[in-house]
């Protein structure tokens, strides 16, 4: 199991490591894999929620609803528009992730969208509207090899 992390003991991190496998997985049958009562398990999941560590919701696959297009998109910014470029990407519908980074680009984001027209429309639309863009490069997946959400992990 992983080690120690600072305000989660090693009974939290058997949780996470049960629930980021299944996030469905009843508190009764983590309890019992565990080794603990039922009631222990509800209250470090809610304790876990309420403090943020913890999320539970359902992860929609882009391409079974349609948006068979998923482009990273890496932009550099005008240093005194960063802020609110970001946040204009932000607010984006078809924009699923922005993060500030290092390196020649400030902003990376995820967008995800129908079709390479419906990309290019995006672009040129909406992308090339915001605040504070400099350039940007688009780079659109063709395979996903890897799409997990397993941050626990075991030694």
């Amino acid at each position: 199991m992983a080690e120690h992390i600072e305000g989660l003991d090693e009974l939290d991190l058997k949780i996470l490591s049960f629930l980021q496998d299944d996030g469905r997985m009843t508190f009764k049958e983590i309890a019992s894999r565990i080794g603990v009562a039922e009631r222990t398990i509800r209250l470090r999941v809610s304790n876990l929620r309420e403090n943020g560590t913890l999320s539970i919701v359902g992860v929609v696959s882009p391409m079974k609803i349609g948006l068979n297009i998923i482009a990273v998109i890496q932009i550099a910014a005008k240093q005194n528009g960063l802020q609110q470029c970001a946040k204009e990407l932000a607010e984006l519908s078809e924009v699923r992730f922005v993060s500030l980074t290092t390196g020649d680009y400030h902003i990376l984001s995820e967008v995800c969208v129908e079709s390479l027209e419906a990309l290019s429309d995006f672009v040129e639309k909406k992308l090339n509207k915001v605040t504070g863009i400099e350039r940007t490069n688009v780079i659109v997946e063709t395979k996903i090899m890897k799409n997990k959400f397993n941050f626990i992990r075991e030694n």
